[in-house]
């Protein structure tokens, strides 16, 4: 195909806007929801696994066809030729394609080079400073690279010059709409999504608010490292009549959810520390008052998703087995339009099951109110909240942190991770050296904070 110009910087900017716009599109008919917010889970892999090869496909493939352009292209009347200004092939148009990633490779470089900085605590580290100055280099490798495509002599951008390849205005070059591969790709997406659908999505995670006062719900008395006794294989029994195993996705951190049993209208504070956990539960009494239930949770896996089980209500109030309460069951699973979380409780005058959808918000992790710094291998705290566990336990600033519940440490991503980690209200024995002695304390865990700090 014989080709009349250079295309100009403005029409091929054009093409990008209307190609990444259709992609979007794609994406939203794969998924009919917003991309997962969070790459630590299945689904966002998969998720970016399939827009990098969708992404591919659409450009390589078109601009190796015979039509030699995008659809944005096409719509333009530019297409993508070699150096000779003959159609490109695959290979080519897979480099072309790549080659715009570029930037992404250093950011993915300073994003590494960010975690491993992070988690020395240490806010000063050169290593941040990297991160930072290679962000912003992969920041002006994208937009030079791009902007070259004004002031070449070609008009090549960064990613036509290292794959030699130029895009021009063809003669003659049909500006219709090809509509029966625009259908196809949709299709083909629609398909993808299907799948993806069925991809677990990301962890869940809770923390309490400030109503009621996050830090101890309902005034109720702090319990001890609680877990559950029984294992998921023994509870073939329970409410839900399912063969149960172990779970091996869990929903750690701190959760405030709300949910229905009848009338009344529920709010539970949810800690999880990989399979076993707590909850506290407020609801309305006969009295008009509030009733405070707290029983142990235990969470399993089965064919219709993650199973927590709830076990031994105690009324806080009494410190004893509620005779009224039964224990709270949820089902977390995935459907084609997202998460659906469920709770399910007995109703014991009729021996029915009651089913409601849950409310859930992630609060954060647990705390105990520190800063901390390291240096030759050793934790020392920095300063201790007030008002906070920390300092209501008796720690000072200056304490150097030997073990924390036994575990020997030396860096403030240890101690971090062991608080952050443990059950709300749980205790934590910190082994300290002050001025040279060997102190033992107890540190009730709080809630709730980000969990980047202790």
């Amino acid at each position: 195909m014989s080709t009349s110009r250079y295309a100009s910087f403005g029409r091929r900017f054009v093409a990008v806007f209307i190609d990444v716009f259709l992609l979007q599109l794609f994406f939203f008919l794969a998924t009919f929801e917003k991309a997962p917010s969070k790459i630590d889970n299945p689904k966002a892999i998969v998720y970016i696994v399939f827009t990098t090869l969708f992404g591919w496909t659409y450009f390589a493939a078109m601009e190796s066809s015979l039509m030699q352009a995008t659809f944005g292209k096409r719509l333009l009347g530019i297409i993508v030729t070699d150096i000779s200004g003959n159609k490109i092939s695959f290979s080519r148009a897979t480099a072309r394609y790549f080659s715009k990633s570029f930037c992404v490779l250093i950011w993915i470089v300073a994003g590494l080079i960010g975690i491993m900085a992070a988690s020395t605590g240490n806010k000063d580290s050169p290593y941040l400073i990297l991160a930072g100055l290679l962000f912003i280099i992969g920041l002006l490798i994208l937009f030079i690279g791009y902007l070259m495509a004004a002031f070449t002599p070609e008009k090549q951008a960064l990613h036509d010059i290292i794959a030699r390849c130029l895009v021009v205005k063809g003669s003659g070059h049909s500006v219709t709409i090809p509509w029966k591969p625009l259908i196809g790709l949709a299709v083909a997406a629609i398909l993808a999504g299907r799948i993806l659908a069925q991809v677990p999505g990301e962890d869940i995670a809770i923390t309490p608010t400030p109503d009621p006062d996050p830090t101890t719900p309902a005034s109720s008395p702090a319990p001890t490292n609680i877990t559950s006794s029984n294992n998921c294989a023994s509870q073939t029994n329970n409410i839900f009549e399912l063969e149960l195993a172990e779970a091996n996705t869990y929903i750690n951190g701190n959760w405030k959810l709300e949910f229905a049993a009848g009338v009344n209208q529920h709010v539970g504070y949810l800690s999880m520390k990989d399979s076993s956990g707590i909850m506290v539960v407020q609801l309305p009494n006969d009295q008009g008052g509030t009733q405070t239930v707290r029983q142990n949770m235990k969470l399993c896996s089965s064919a219709k998703g993650l199973v927590l089980l709830g076990e031994n209500p105690i009324d806080v109030d009494t410190n004893q087995p509620s005779p009224t309460y039964y224990p709270d069951n949820f089902i977390i699973a995935r459907g084609v339009n997202g998460e659906i979380f469920r709770n399910y409780s007995l109703d014991i005058s009729n021996n029915t099951l009651i089913e409601s959808p849950v409310a859930r918000e992630f609060l954060g992790y647990s705390s105990i109110g520190i800063e901390m710094s390291e240096l030759n291998s050793q934790v020392r705290v920095q300063a201790v909240a007030n008002n906070s566990n920390a300092q209501k336990a008796g720690l000072q600033p200056g304490d150097i942190i030997l073990s924390v519940d036994g575990k020997q440490v030396s860096r403030t991503g240890e101690v971090q991770e062991l608080i952050k980690s443990s059950l709300f209200g749980s205790t934590l024995n910190f082994e300290i050296d002050r001025n040279g002695k060997n102190n033992s304390l107890s540190v009730q865990a709080g809630c709730c904070i980000a969990p980047e700090k202790p």
